[in-house]
């Protein structure tokens, strides 16, 4: 079978190369993108500073050569991390609208505890106090879900 060039490529039986779809990858990598716009954030609040030190000397006599720091705030990088936090923050709402949308509960609760809380499988079944089935059945239970077609067309933000 041959192997994904890509990250975000599937390939299924038939040899046929397939991407996954959005929500999945936004599902996956939403605790990671929740952490990069808390520290996308908490950069932005506090400025992204930039110095530079430059030799000068004063107005007046004596005029001696000293060292200058200028401190200053970065607007490019100010610029890019409020673009990136705009793009992080459509993506989570675009995860948390499609675990909303879904119209089986237990399925809802296992995705919103899996994906949206960054809970184990194991934590997950104790959280929800599932003791019929194994952690394995409700990932695969999940992975099912998913897998048959996960697309909502009311969660594009």
């Amino acid at each position: 079978m041959p192997k994904p060039e890509r990250k975000d490529e599937v390939i299924k039986n038939d040899g046929e190369r397939r991407s996954k779809p959005a929500v999945i990858d936004d599902l996956e990598q939403y605790q990671k993108r929740m952490q990069l716009l808390a520290g996308y954030k908490a950069e932005l609040a506090t400025g992204p500073i930039v110095a530079d030190t430059v030799r000068g000397s004063m107005s007046e006599a004596p005029y001696l050569e000293r060292r200058i720091t200028i401190r200053g705030v970065d607007v490019v990088r100010a610029e890019w991390l409020r673009l990136r936090i705009d793009i992080l923050e459509k993506q989570c709402q675009r995860a948390e609208a499609f675990v909303a949308s879904v119209a089986d509960e237990h399925m809802q609760a296992l995705l919103h505890w899996h994906y949206l809380q960054g809970l184990s499988w194991p934590k997950v079944q104790e959280t929800l106090k599932i003791r019929y089935v194994t952690t394995d059945a409700l990932k695969k239970k999940v992975q099912r879900f998913l897998s048959r077609g996960a697309s909502c067309s009311d969660c594009l933000v």
